[in-house]
């Protein structure tokens, strides 16, 4: 290959359609001449802001295409993954600045890839929240996949921790709450990301965090045909394996972003980090983590507790949603602003733990409930009161869906059946939940699952006409949350832990 030379460097330049002839000229006149050497050409060019660096070698390694994806010009990498590549790109149309993410030509034609590049553009262009970086658009390119994102000025949060080690508590609680603020917003419409780490944060320069990579998030309800096994999951399995809880366990994200917190505050990670298949399936790697205490005996006792619950190898007593966790966030972040750094004190924890077990308790873990009411306002009320004492909940707004899921269902929670009770919201429904409520007790199938009819002052007649039971029981509304606590042990427990017990 002859040696290259300014001339046909700017000839390569315009084949690949990165300058215009006019723009060739404009590069030599401010050279004074076109008898120049290589590097003060390149010099003139990308000093004039024509060209960039990352363009210039790309060309001058005989490249052609790679340098358009649709009307978005690269301008350089900014990262590089297994599936993908980021790039920096300018949308020649209108000048703005987006980050294009291209799968890897390898996986053009791997069917199982390309769905999971799309599913990830398709599931997150419909999030749109402060702290998850937005997806615009999908689209492809000669054959490549690529989708176009919000450019963020900064670095990823695994780079930052580099350099600056131990973060600053102030620090560590601003970050951690951005994550979970945009965990809580993705999880209330049914998305979780299932592949939290450092490097999938994204900190601007005023340290600002948004989330990115949802490739391996699920939606609720979702049926999830892969193993979990992928080299960008396997911590999720080897958490999941180690804790005894199903595949996607909803509160995996909780975990994770806790090893975040633990990370940024003592500048070590809590896993032992390792290549090695094996070693990060190993139950050891997740059971046997060094107490945060270990690497600063003087942290402040509400980050330890914090960090503590976050990472509990019990999934019933770590906080239950990304909601529940933002809020501890918060009150944790205030209480550090305002001064208080006391030592942490494990006798205090212990007593604490052991009050919130008593107030709160964990009293619905193991326990699933499933909720049919059209009201949202009710739904999220009672939805978010289950969930703060441990159960899980599933909502739905039609009865027959509701039903046929239960009857038609192949899966189980924890070990048992869908739902271990089904509370009938007659507020909106009407007849219609009272028949709902009937039907479900005069079933085979159903009868025998412990259920709950809400009711409101004008609807006493369906007292008359329901078909109530030990198990199947009313209440009215306004609801207190301590009579339908009452309410779920009469039926729930009494039912599932006598019959454990015969």
């Amino acid at each position: 290959m002859d040696e290259i030379n300014p001339e046909k460097l700017a000839q390569r330049l315009y084949n690949v359609g990165l300058l215009e002839l006019k723009e060739i000229d404009e590069i030599f006149s401010i050279l004074g001449s076109r008898d120049v050497n290589l590097s003060d050409f390149v010099a003139a060019a990308t000093g004039s802001g024509k060209v960039t660096n990352w363009q210039l070698e790309r060309v001058k390694g005989g490249h052609k295409v790679g340098f358009f994806y649709g009307p978005y010009k690269v301008l350089y990498l900014v990262g590089a993954g297994t599936f993908a590549r980021v790039y920096r790109a300018e949308n020649i149309e209108n000048g703005e600045v987006k980050a294009v993410k291209v799968l890897r030509s390898r996986y053009t034609n791997d069917v199982a890839t390309t769905e999971q590049f799309l599913r990830e553009a398709k599931m997150v262009i419909t999030l749109r929240h402060p702290n998850i970086v937005p997806i615009f658009e999908i689209e492809k390119e000669r054959n490549r996949l690529y989708m176009v994102m919000d450019f963020v000025e900064g670095q990823n949060l695994r780079d930052y921790v580099r350099v600056h080690k131990k973060l600053n508590l102030d620090v560590v609680m601003d970050i951690a709450r951005d994550i979970a603020s945009g965990l809580d917003y993705a999880f209330k419409r049914g998305v979780t990301h299932r592949d939290l780490k450092l490097s999938n944060v994204l900190l601007s320069s005023s340290r600002h965090a948004t989330l990115v990579d949802f490739g391996l998030a699920t939606i609720e309800g979702e049926d999830n045909d892969h193993d979990g096994l992928n080299p960008r999951s396997i911590d999720y399995a080897g958490l999941e394996r180690a804790t005894g809880v199903r595949r996607d366990d909803k509160r995996s994200d909780i975990f994770f972003l806790g090893c975040m917190v633990y990370h940024m505050v003592s500048g070590h990670s809590p896993l032992f980090e390792t290549k090695e298949r094996m070693h990060r399936l190993s139950t050891a790697r997740y059971k046997d983590i060094v107490p945060i205490t270990n690497h600063d005996s003087d942290m402040p006792h509400r980050i330890v507790t914090l960090v503590h619950r976050a990472m509990s190898i019990k999934p019933a007593e770590r906080f239950q949603t990304p909601g529940d966790f933002l809020a501890a966030i918060n009150v944790t972040r205030e209480a550090i602003i305002s001064g208080d750094l006391a030592r942490y004190d494990a006798a205090k924890a212990d007593f604490e733990l052991k009050t919130s077990k008593k107030r709160h308790g964990t009293e619905g873990a193991g326990f699933c409930v499933m909720l049919i009411e059209t009201n949202q306002k009710l739904q999220n009320s009672i939805r978010a009161k289950l969930k703060a004492i441990g159960y899980r909940v599933l909502v739905f707004t039609d009865p027959r869906r509701a039903i046929e899921r239960i009857t038609n269902h192949d899966e189980e929670f924890e070990g048992g059946p869908l739902t271990h009770c089904v509370i009938f919201g007659c507020g909106e429904l009407g007849a219609d939940g009272l028949e709902a409520f009937n039907f479900f007790g005069a079933e085979a199938e159903t009868a025998g699952i412990p259920a709950i009819l809400l009711t409101n002052s004008e609807q006493r007649h369906f007292l008359k006409m329901g078909k109530f039971a030990k198990h199947r029981v009313q209440l009215e509304m306004p609801i207190k949350l301590r009579d339908l606590r009452r309410s779920l042990v009469n039926t729930i427990k009494t039912k599932y832990l006598s019959e454990t017990n015969t």
